[in-house]
């Protein structure tokens, strides 16, 4: 396989870029800047081919989602919550992205910062840096992260499901915890139960059960491996602390 190697900028760029565009952030104005200060763009030293074609053209489809989503006038969460989405679905399902690149901070912050701050600034309006800077808080890279590990596979016909049914709520409880987020198969679980646990109990019921749900299963990972279960052990184990959970949630009701 020809790995593609992404543009790549530094967290000094970031700032300095973020800083010059002001209120009104612009691919172009971000571009002109690196031009004149190359230093805090670069590529890996080696190990594939140079490609600042791909992010251009991941940015383009990214900028078609935002104008299908609304952008740049309606930033609804209902517009935010579709974006997301199919961000999600788009950029996991990229095959040039199952590669070590996708692993690197600086591609996303590059992608974020450079060729689609604009449509990030739309999507966070609040301009938190760290949506633009790499890490788990950047625009991209978490939706990259979601669709990688609840990605069922391309052999089923609900490939997404797990993208489709989740709420952000519950998303945000899964990833922003690195021992669950992290972990794909563990992560993988949790999302099924919750599927499992909503259509049971009511999509409005699941933010608390979640919660819970969650620190249970924290707690047990301690004790044992959850992920080095069966595939049948780790769906039972989690699907009963799911039900002890909700149970809670009614008693405390």
């Amino acid at each position: 396989m020809n790995v593609l190697l992404l543009p790549r900028l530094t967290p000094v760029g970031v700032t300095h870029i973020l800083e010059i565009n002001g209120e009104q952030l612009a691919p172009s104005r971000a571009k002109a800047f690196l031009k004149e200060h190359s230093s805090m763009l670069f590529f890996a030293a080696s190990g594939g081919n140079k490609s600042e074609q791909l992010t251009v053209d991941i940015g383009s489809k990214i900028r078609e989602i935002a104008i299908n989503s609304g952008f740049p006038s309606n930033s609804g969460q209902n517009a935010r919550a579709r974006f997301d989405q199919d961000v999600t679905i788009f950029l996991a399902g990229l095959e040039e992205l199952n590669t070590g690149e996708s692993l690197r901070n600086d591609v996303w912050a590059y992608l974020a910062t450079v060729e689609t701050c604009d449509i990030v600034a739309w999507r966070f309006p609040k301009r938190d840096p760290g949506r633009f800077s790499g890490g788990p808080r950047n625009a991209f890279q978490r939706l990259w992260m979601r669709g990688s590990s609840l990605d069922k596979g391309a052999v089923f016909e609900d490939r997404w499901g797990l993208i489709k049914s989740l709420t952000e709520d519950a998303l945000v409880a899964i990833f922003e915890r690195p021992s669950i987020g992290g972990d794909p198969i563990l992560a993988k679980a949790i999302a099924e139960g919750w599927v499992v646990t909503a259509e049971r109990i009511g999509r409005g019921s699941m933010e608390s059960v979640m919660r819970r749900a969650i620190k249970l299963l924290r707690l047990r990972n301690e004790i044992i491996d959850l992920s080095g279960l069966s595939q049948s052990e780790l769906q039972e184990t989690v699907l009963e602390y799911f039900n002890e959970a909700s149970n809670y949630a009614k008693t405390d009701d």
